[in-house]
């Protein structure tokens, strides 16, 4: 596959040519960093090398149209519901309760209403399609949802597709955990979404920020890219769409590596669960240890593997998330093992239970941003109607929404997730 982005940017490097220009590292630091200049194309009007490269990875991923985003998923998301806004015109969004901070910042930014849709256990995407169903109305403007989550859950993308059809309105996923589902038959596109945001940068080769917008129906793309200009910054960075650019290639020539990893972390599952550690049930590229079972906290058990030399992605009182990416080799893998077969399995804990919060709805998300508010402690906000988004990070979703009113529940769980100061309104 060719790579118009990489080898223009290649070519300019070598030109030696003087630049009277931004950036301001002159190309000193890495001769690929430039910006907008003559023949470089322009990410939110383009036309060129960027439009041929996105049709490159459109063509890979099966997609209608496809936009790259130096500003990770959370761009991705901003530009979708900016789209959704822009060609329905209704205010309201179904949700599943677990989305990302984006999801909620996007939808204050907008204007729009978010109904929650509930799942069964704290940060789990698998809703019921029928629970969506119940929630819709004619004001409803599409369903959102995330999939895969951070412990490695993923939603039933189809039957709520099917629900969204029957409904005529349109399917959102987050699936910026889920880009590497290109190498596999299951990616949110072929399952029926209409829109999806993928962090590349999470498990394929590509530098951190770089993500695509998928769009099922290509005759969406330039409302789609002028809804991802409103957000993205005017200097978006070449040295990531170089990344995105390769990692077509990637895509299109190491297909049989990357299910050979697949199948590797499938087989280290297996070993793993052969020597005593309890799995959460997870998504091909991630391994979630119920660490209680093995007599650890998460965080605990994340300090032990740490020393011995891996670093997990997330880790909280039960459980952690070890995150592999297509690039990543065998040799990761048993290193990986070897240090959790020296890693003494104790007397479970009893764990604590991860309380799925359901506050109080008092104002819309929008009225409690954007009216008067003051900080407070967390400790001393029960009762209090919550005006800010805090999440601890990862996995970067909030426990309490803006509009809910604070409980004691919410209290407890806010400071056992480090939250210890909180918006709150007037």
């Amino acid at each position: 596959m060719n790579t118009p982005i990489h080898d223009f940017l290649t070519a300019y490097g070598k030109s030696g040519i003087v630049r009277c220009h931004m950036p301001g590292g002159k190309g000193r630091n890495n001769p690929f960093d430039i910006t907008e200049i003559y023949g470089a194309d322009s990410l939110f009007e383009c036309d060129g090398i960027i439009s041929e490269s996105e049709k490159n990875a459109s063509s890979l991923f099966g997609a209608g149209s496809t936009l790259f985003s130096c500003g990770g998923s959370t761009l991705s998301i901003q530009a979708m519901l900016a789209t959704l806004k822009d060609i329905t015109g209704k205010n309201t969004v179904i949700a599943g309760r677990y989305c990302h901070k984006s999801l909620i910042n996007s939808c204050i930014l907008l204007g729009f209403d978010i109904k929650w849709a509930y799942p069964r256990e704290y940060l789990g995407t698998d809703i019921k399609a029928e629970e969506i169903e119940k929630l819709i109305d004619s004001d409803t403007s599409a369903v959102f949802i995330n999939s895969v989550d951070y412990y490695g859950g993923e939603a039933d993308i189809k039957a709520v597709s099917e629900v969204c059809k029957k409904h005529n309105i349109l399917l959102l996923v987050d699936n910026a955990h889920g880009a590497y589902k290109v190498f596999t038959d299951d990616h949110p596109l072929k399952q029926g979404a209409d829109m999806t945001a993928d962090s590349a940068h999470k498990t394929l080769p590509v530098l951190t920020g770089g993500a695509y917008m998928h769009l099922s129906n290509p005759d969406l793309r330039l409302v789609a890219k002028n809804a991802m200009n409103m957000f993205g910054s005017s200097s978006p960075s070449y040295l990531i769409m170089d990344s995105l650019d390769l990692c077509n290639r990637f895509i299109d020539e190491k297909k049989a590596e990357a299910l050979s990893l697949i199948h590797d972390v499938a087989v280290l599952k297996g070993w793993l669960s052969d020597i005593g550690y309890k799995l959460k049930k997870s998504d091909p590229m991630r391994i979630t240890i119920d660490t209680a079972d093995y007599g650890y906290s998460g965080n605990e058990f994340a300090e032990i593997l740490r020393n011995l030399g891996a670093e997990c992605e997330m880790s909280d009182r039960q459980y952690i998330v070890l995150l592999f990416s297509v690039s990543q080799n065998r040799t990761d893998l048993m290193k990986l093992y070897k240090y959790l077969s020296l890693i003494e399995k104790k007397a479970p804990l009893t764990p604590e239970a991860h309380i799925i919060l359901r506050p109080e709805r008092v104002l819309s998300p929008r009225e409690a941003y954007y009216g008067r508010k003051t900080a407070e402690k967390t400790e001393t906000a029960t009762g209090r109607i919550c005006a800010g988004v805090h999440t601890p990070c990862p996995p970067c979703v909030p426990l309490v929404m803006p509009g809910e009113r604070i409980d004691e529940e919410c209290v407890n769980e806010l400071i056992k997730y480090g939250v210890r100061e909180i918006l709150v309104s007037e």
